[in-house]
C-alpha cells in the first residue's frame, strides 16, 4: 500500500495530518503502508516564500516526483494500490493508469473558483492552467472518494458521473481528539486557561468563504448584551479596515489572537469556550466543528452541507439568506446557548462528544479497506 502526501514546502498542514492519520490507522489494521512525498530537491534553490520559489517547487513535484514514484511502484512485487491522499495531487493519475489506485478529494473550491463559478474570487491564469490540470487528473482518476456528501456532489457534477466517483468516507479525528470526546465532563482550575473570562472563539484561514466579516458582527451584536464576553481568533488578525468596516472598531480590545498552538492547547481552548463561531459559507468537510464538539463546544454553522451533516446541534444550524437578519437569528440562537442553564449545557455537551466519537479511525479506515479491496478485485 502506497500513500501518497504533498509536498511539505506547501505548508499544507490539514493534507499532511490527513495522510499522516491515515498512514497511523491502516497500519493500526497491519497493512503495510508505506507514505511516500515529492522530495524537495529544486525547492531548496529558493528558501524565499515567492513566485520563484512556487516554480521550482512545480519542478520537485510535476516534473522529479513521477519518476521516482513509478520507480518504487516497480520495485514492490506484491499486488498494490496507491492512494493519492489529496485531490490537489491527481496529476498523478497520469503516471498511475496501469496501477489500481483511488484520490481522496477534499473540496473543488479552487477548481470552481477557476471555472468561474466564485466571482467574488478570480483566479489568475497560472493558477486557472494548475487547477485545469488538477481536474484533468481527477477525469483520469480510476476511483475517488469524497470526504463529504457535498464534496461528492461537486465530483459528480464537475469530473463525472461513474460509480467509481461517488463514495464517499468522511474524514477521521485524531487520537487526541477522540480521547477528549471519551472524557467525562471535568471542571478544569482557571490556571489552566488559555484566556480568562468568557469568551466565544473562531479558527479560519483568511479565505473568503470562511465568512470571518459575519463572526465579527456576530461577536458585535452578543457583546452589547453580554458585555464581558471576548472572542478569541485562531488565525489572522482582522485588519483596522475590516473592524471599521463592519462596526467593531470599539471592540478592538476584546479581541483576542493566538497562532502556533498545538493540539492540547487547542482542546485547551475549545473546552472553555462558550461557542464555537463556525459560519463558513462553504466548506470541503470542516474538521473544527468535530473538534470542538470532542471538546464539548457547541458549534454555530449555516445550514448548508457538509456543515450541518457536522453539527449536531440543531438549534444553531441558521438558515442563511442575502438578508442581514439571519445573522440576528444566529445571535439569538447563540445567547440561548450561552445563557442555557447548567444542567442543559452539561447534557449538551455529552451529547456532542458523543456524535465525535463516530469520526474515530477505527470506524473510518474499514471504509477504505473495503474500497481497496474492491479496487484490487476490479483490477485482478
Amino acid at each position: 500500500m502506497v500513500l501518497i502526501g504533498n509536498y511539505l514546502p506547501d505548508q499544507q498542514f490539514s493534507m499532511q495530518r490527513f495522510a499522516q492519520l491515515l498512514q497511523l490507522g491502516l497500519s493500526a489494521q497491519g497493512v503495510d503502508v508505506e507514505l511516500i512525498l515529492p522530495p524537495v530537491v529544486f525547492g531548496k534553490l529558493c528558501s524565499k516564500n515567492n513566485g520563484v520559489s512556487k516554480y521550482l517547487g512545480y519542478v520537485d513535484k510535476f516534473l522529479l516526483f513521477p519518476f521516482l514514484l513509478r520507480s518504487r511502484i516497480r520495485s514492490i512485487s506484491s499486488p498494490c494500490i496507491v492512494h493519492i491522499c489529496d485531490h490537489s495531487n491527481a496529476p498523478y493519475t497520469k503516471w498511475l493508469t496501469d496501477q489500481p489506485h483511488l484520490v481522496t478529494c477534499h473540496d473543488l473550491l479552487a477548481i470552481r473558483s477557476a471555472l468561474g463559478e466564485f466571482p467574488e474570487n478570480r483566479t489568475q491564469w497560472m493558477g486557472r492552467q494548475l487547477q485545469a490540470m488538477i481536474l484533468r487528473g481527477l477525469k483520469r482518476a480510476r476511483s475517488i472518494t469524497s470526504v463529504s456528501s457535498a464534496t461528492r456532489d461537486d465530483v459528480t457534477r464537475i469530473v463525472g458521473r461513474h460509480p467509481s466517483c461517488q463514495y464517499v468516507i468522511p474524514n477521521a479525528l485524531n487520537a487526541s481528539f477522540i480521547h477528549e470526546a471519551n472524557q467525562a465532563l471535568t471542571t478544569v482550575s482557571t490556571e489552566e486557561r488559555a484566556v480568562e473570562g468568557r469568551y466565544v472563539m473562531h479558527i479560519g484561514s483568511g479565505s473568503w468563504y470562511k465568512n470571518r466579516a459575519a463572526v465579527l458582527r456576530i461577536f458585535s451584536k452578543l457583546s452589547n448584551s453580554i458585555p464581558d464576553l471576548k472572542l478569541v481568533v485562531i488565525g489572522p488578525e482582522y485588519t483596522d479596515k475590516a473592524l471599521v468596516e463592519n462596526g467593531c472598531e470599539t471592540l478592538a480590545s476584546k479581541l483576542f489572537y493566538l497562532k502556533d498552538i498545538d493540539d492540547d492547547a487547542l482542546q485547551n481552548i475549545y473546552k472553555h469556550a462558550e461557542l464555537l463561531l463556525f459560519p463558513s459559507l462553504i466548506e470541503g468537510f470542516g474538521w473544527p466543528i468535530l473538534e470542538a464538539q470532542a471538546c464539548g463546544c457547541s458549534v454555530l454553522t449555516l445550514d448548508r452541507a457538509p456543515m450541518n451533516e457536522l453539527n449536531a446541534s440543531p438549534s444553531l444550524m441558521i438558515d442563511a439568506d442575502d438578508s442581514p437578519q439571519w445573522e440576528d437569528r444566529a445571535t439569538l440562537a447563540c445567547s440561548e446557548a450561552i445563557n442555557s442553564p447548567a444542567p442543559i449545557k452539561d447534557e449538551q455537551q455529552l451529547q456532542l462528544k458523543a456524535f465525535a466519537l463516530k469520526f474515530s479511525l477505527e470506524r473510518i479506515i474499514p471504509q477504505y479497506l473495503e474500497l481497496y479491496e474492491a479496487q484490487l478485485n476490479t483490477d485482478s
